[in-house]
Order: structure tokens, then C-alpha cells, then sequence
């Protein structure tokens, strides 16, 4: 009988799980403070929250469910909990904003009355890039009163003023969202719709499926059509983005100590641990053993 397979780290808003929302205004000191110590964020993770960042100084390079995208001033990203995130880089003159909220809070902000461009934002991990100075200053203003308001004394005029907010910071960004990318070319925007849908399977089923077929087939496309729009979008294969996902996982798990090579393979869904070596030194130029004593 096979365990149950760990997970990716997955963080939390608050080890007490009492935040719904937070506000922050980063730079590259803080992310390194005793305040983001526990958040291994330089590592792939899955969150209990969504979140939108917004760089108004420098730049990030980060990883959506193995998809880069590089963030400077003025670009913003949403993404959502269950999307593998992983930061690849901050450069030292990075400052940007993170707000930080969980589903009970869209809930409790009346999300449900939000236009589906909403939620869609909120679940894409699509980049709003080149926007407009006046289009700025409108969402940092709204950013800077939830800045303030989150972190002030005065508990129940921070929840209202927060809430309302947010809700009209998400209805601009909405707003923004059908402006700069339900405009863009209807072939490219296809095939990033595609590439997104693509990499949620693979996020949802590396562990069972590493054919291009599998995925191919829920998608509706042959697996050639699929390889096409993955090398156009991201410059890799299906096959490619699939075995990273694998790999990104596997070492993951190698990085447990309690797990020997032979349990990473099974809860990896590999037949035999023969097989899984010889994938992983495929993919790495390491086998399982040598890479883990290498992190050791």
C-alpha cells in the first residue's frame, strides 16, 4: 500500500490561520529578515492564499507553475493558492507591494458580485504589463490606503475602509485586466489560454500522467498542436515542462531526510526505483543519491 505522497511546502497567511488579508510594501532586506525567515519562497511552495504584487521600483523574476515571468516597475501579476510559485531572483533595488488574501475574505468582501474578470484575474497568473502613469497612480493610491488601514489600531474602521479598498483596487485591476489583455491578438491570446490550462493539468496530474497524450486529450488538441503553443510560449516542450515538474517535485522530496530514494519513486508513481534514477539523471546529470548528498 502506497503512502500518501507529501506535498510541495505549502505557507500559510498566519500559523494561527486567523489573517484573512495583508498588505505588504517589500524590498529585498525585508524578504531576507527574521519576519519572511519561514517562508522559503526562493524554493517551489503553494500558498493558502492569492495574491497580486506590484513592482514600482527594480525588478522580480518568478515561476508560476514553471512558467517565468520578469516583473519591473510598473507590471503587475496575480496568482492563486494552488499554483506552484517559486522566486528566482529579486534584484537589490526591488520595492514592491504583496497583497496577501484567502477565499474567506473574497467571500466576506462580497466577491460574488464581482464581474467574472474578477476572479479570473485572480486565478490566471496573467502579467499586466506597460501600464499607463495616470493607471499607476490609481492603484497605488488605493494600495497605500489598504497600507495604512491594514496595520492601523482601530479594528473596525481598518475592516470596512480595507474591504471597500480592495474591492475597487480589484474592480480597477479588472478594469486593466480587459483593457491590456482581452485586446491582445486573438491567436496569441488562444495560445496563452492554452499554455495556462496546460500547466494546471500538468501541476494537478505530473504525478500520475507524464505522457503529452494524457494531456493532449483533456485539452482537446493533438499532442503536436500542444508542443507547438508550449515551445511558442514558454521556448520548452510539453514534454519538457511535464519532466520539470517531475523533477522540481523530486527534489523537493529528496531534500526530506526521512524519505529514502526508494519512497520518492513510489509516491512519485515511478515502477521501480531503476526507472525513476534513470529519469532523474536524465533530467538533472545526477542520480537520486548523488543529488541528495549534494543538498545535504
Amino acid at each position: 500500500m502506497k503512502k500518501k505522497s507529501p506535498q510541495i511546502t505549502s505557507h500559510h497567511l498566519s500559523e494561527d490561520d486567523s489573517r484573512e488579508f495583508i498588505v505588504f510594501h517589500i524590498n529585498k532586506r525585508l524578504l531576507s529578515s527574521k519576519e519572511f525567515k519561514p517562508y522559503d519562497i526562493f524554493n517551489p511552495f503553494k500558498s493558502d492564499f492569492f495574491a497580486v504584487l506590484m513592482v514600482h521600483e527594480g525588478s522580480i523574476d518568478i515561476n508560476l507553475n514553471l512558467q517565468h515571468f520578469r516583473l519591473e516597475k510598473n507590471n503587475l501579476l496575480a496568482f492563486a493558492p494552488n499554483m506552484i510559485k517559486r522566486l528566482i531572483s529579486i534584484s537589490d533595488d526591488c520595492k514592491f507591494y504583496a497583497i496577501l488574501y484567502k477565499s474567506s475574505f473574497l467571500v466576506n468582501a462580497n466577491i460574488r458580485e464581482f464581474h467574472q474578470d474578477v476572479y479570473d484575474l485572480s486565478v490566471s497568473g496573467m502579467p499586466l504589463y506597460n501600464l499607463a502613469l495616470h493607471e499607476i497612480k490609481i492603484l497605488n493610491n488605493l494600495i497605500e490606503v489598504m497600507l495604512l488601514r491594514n496595520h492601523a489600531e482601530d479594528a473596525n474602521m481598518n475592516d470596512a475602509v480595507v474591504k471597500h479598498s480592495f474591492l475597487t483596487f480589484m474592480y480597477e485591476y479588472a478594469f486593466l485586466y480587459r483593457k491590456y489583455i482581452r485586446e491582445k491578438n486573438r491567436k496569441v491570446s488562444r495560445k496563452e489560454d492554452i499554455m495556462l490550462r496546460f500547466t494546471k493539468l500538468v501541476a494537478d496530474n505530473f504525478k500520475e500522467e507524464r505522457s503529452v497524450d494524457f494531456y493532449a486529450k483533456k485539452l482537446f488538441i493533438t499532442p503536436k498542436y500542444l508542443s507547438e503553443v508550449t515551445k511558442d510560449v514558454s521556448g520548452k516542450t510539453a514534454s519538457a515542462i511535464i519532466a520539470e515538474m517531475v523533477i522540481m517535485e523530486a527534489k523537493s522530496l529528496l531534500s526530506i531526510p526521512s524519505l529514502t530514494v526508494i519512497e520518492v519513486a513510489d509516491f512519485l508513481n515511478f515502477s521501480d526505483m531503476s526507472f525513476f534514477g534513470k529519469y532523474f539523471k536524465r533530467y538533472t546529470g545526477v542520480n537520486p543519491t548523488s543529488y541528495r548528498k549534494t543538498i545535504a
